[in-house]
């Protein structure tokens, strides 16, 4: 049971807890639709790298969209997971090393778009579960 109350907007638990402020749904929807929508990577590695960032919160409504490949082996994916799964955990720097890793697989604005998935889905993901949402409501 989530920590507070869901609010009457939204389609899913995450979305009714974003719901109480209804601007900051909407606007949040929209820039995770445009993460989506507009993106310069294939649709398998940003949905490893989501798994692999609700796995290391631990947000339970994230977690139960699939858990992460226990093998991946496309090199540029793996890359692009690592790095996740380390920006994720907020008591380990990003070094200069971590982003000459990914120049081996990604261009600068490609990997500016990653650490910005990486940042707004660790959000997501830390906002449901400081919350604890629910799976399901």
């Amino acid at each position: 049971m989530a920590h507070i109350e869901y609010s009457a907007h939204g389609d899913s638990p995450l979305q009714k807890l974003l719901g109480h402020n209804i601007e900051v749904l909407n606007n949040w929807d929209r820039l995770l639709g445009s993460f989506y929508e507009f993106s310069s990577f294939d649709p398998a590695l940003q949905e490893e790298v989501r798994r692999a960032i609700a796995y290391q919160i631990g947000c339970a409504q994230c977690m139960s969209h699939g858990c992460p490949s226990q093998i991946i082996q496309d090199s540029k994916t793996k890359t692009a997971v690592d790095f996740a799964r380390k920006m994720a955990q907020t008591n380990l720097s990003i070094s200069k090393e971590d982003i000459e890793k990914l120049k081996q697989h990604f261009s600068d604005k490609e990997i500016a778009e990653l650490c910005a998935f990486i940042a707004f889905g660790t959000g997501y993901a830390r906002f449901g579960a400081a919350l604890s949402v629910d799976v399901q409501i």
